[in-house]
C-alpha cells in the first residue's frame, strides 16, 4: 500500500442495555491510488510532472498516442462486485481513454475538458472488481488521453446492518469520498496535546491490536502520539455533541482531523465503535466485521492511535485510527 493513499471510512455502530445485541454495519473501503505512486505501472512514454492544484502535487501525462499508458495495480474495495471509480484528471482539451480492469474488455471513456492541464476535475464510471488486487489500466490508441491525478475506488453497493434482538441503532452515512490531501500541516515532530482519554483502556486496545496482527502475520503497529490526539479528540466530541460518523457536522472527515493533528500520511483508516464497555467487547466486535477487521490487518499501517470517551449516558464512544507516514 506503500504510496497510495487509503482512505477505509468503516462504521460500527452498537446498542447496548439489558437484551439487545449488538449490531455492527460494515462498509466497503474507499481506496485512492495517487497516479504517480511508486505502485502503478507507467509505459510508453507517460511519465510524472508536476501540479500544483493535484493531490500530491503530481500528476502523470503523456498517456496515449498509441504507446503510453498508466496501469493501477492492486486496487481493491475489499468485496467483489460493481465498484465506482472517480477519474481525477486534467485537460485543456477533450479526449478520451481506454481502460481496461484486469486484462479484460476495454471501455472508451470521454474525458470533457477540465479548463487546463493543471486544473483538476472528476468523472466517475462503474466498473466490476475481483475481491482481492485488480489492475486498471489507461491507453489511448488513437490519440492522447488526459493527464491523470489520481483514482478513487469504492463499493457500489453497502452491505445490510446484523440483526438485533431489539430496534437497531441509527443508521451511519455512507463512508466519505477521499479529498485531495491538504497542503502538509506543522512537522511531524510537533506532536500536539492529547487529550484526556482512558489510557489503560486505550493501551489494552494497541495490545489486542498487535496479538490481532502479529497472528495474521503482520507485523505490528506502534502508538503515534498524533494519531491518539486525534482519535480521543474524535472521541470526546462524539460523545459531546451526541452524532457518529467519520465526519464531523462541520464536514470535516477522518484524514483531515489526522492531517490537522500534524501527521503527513501516505495510508489511513479509522474504525469507530459505541457501547462496548471493555477493550476485549470493542475489539471482538470490530473483529467480527468484515471491513473493521481489514482495517486492523491492513500489514502496511505502521502507527495507531486510540481514543475513549463517555457521552452524557456514561455510554463508551471509541476511535480507532491507522496510519502509514509518507
Amino acid at each position: 500500500m506503500y504510496g497510495r493513499k487509503l482512505i477505509l471510512g468503516v462504521v460500527a455502530t452498537a446498542t447496548m442495555g439489558a437484551g439487545v445485541a449488538v449490531a455492527l454495519t460494515a462498509h466497503a473501503a474507499t481506496n485512492t491510488y495517487e497516479a504517480e505512486a511508486a505502485e502503478a505501472t507507467r509505459a510508453g512514454g507517460a511519465r510524472i510532472a508536476s501540479c500544483s492544484a493535484c493531490s500530491g502535487g503530481k500528476k502523470v501525462g503523456y498517456v496515449g498516442n498509441n504507446s503510453g499508458s498508466l496501469r493501477f495495480n492492486g486496487v481493491t474495495t475489499g468485496v467483489a462486485g460493481p465498484a465506482t471509480v472517480t477519474i481525477a484528471y486534467a485537460s485543456g482539451q477533450t479526449r478520451s481513454a481506454q481502460l481496461t480492469v484486469n486484462g479484460g474488455t476495454e471501455q472508451t471513456i470521454a474525458f470533457p475538458t477540465t479548463g487546463g492541464f493543471s486544473k483538476p476535475g472528476t468523472l466517475s464510471v462503474t466498473v466490476t472488481l475481483n475481491a482481492g488486487g485488480n489492475t486498471l489500466r489507461f491507453g489511448n490508441r488513437n490519440g492522447w488521453a488526459p493527464d491523470f491525478d489520481k483514482i478513487t475506488v469504492a463499493s457500489a453497493s453497502t452491505p445490510t446492518p446484523s440483526p438485533t434482538t431489539q430496534s437497531p441503532g441509527p443508521t451511519p452515512p455512507s463512508p466519505p469520498t477521499a479529498p485531495p490531501p491538504p497542503p502538509p500541516s506543522p512537522s511531524p515532530t510537533q506532536a500536539p496535546s492529547i487529550p484526556p482519554g482512558d489510557a489503560a483502556a486505550e493501551a489494552a486496545v494497541v495490545v489486542r491490536v498487535n496479538e490481532e496482527r502479529v497472528r495474521a502475520g503482520c507485523p505490528p503497529v506502534a502508538v503515534d502520539d498524533r494519531l491518539a490526539a486525534a482519535a480521543r479528540a474524535h472521541s470526546a466530541d462524539m460523545a459531546a455533541r451526541g452524532y457518529f460518523s467519520h465526519t464531523t457536522p462541520e464536514g470535516v472527515d477522518f484524514s483531515k482531523r489526522i492531517t490537522n493533528a500534524g501527521y503527513i500520511w501516505s495510508g489511513l483508516g479509522e474504525n469507530i465503535a459505541k457501547g462496548q464497555r471493555t477493550p476485549t467487547a470493542v475489539m471482538d466486535a470490530w473483529m467480527s466485521s468484515p471491513g473493521h477487521k481489514a482495517n486492523i490487518l491492513t500489514c502496511g499501517f505502521k502507527h495507531i492511535g486510540v481514543g475513549l470517551a463517555y457521552d452524557s449516558s456514561n455510554t463508551p464512544v471509541w476511535t480507532q485510527d491507522f496510519a502509514s507516514p509518507r
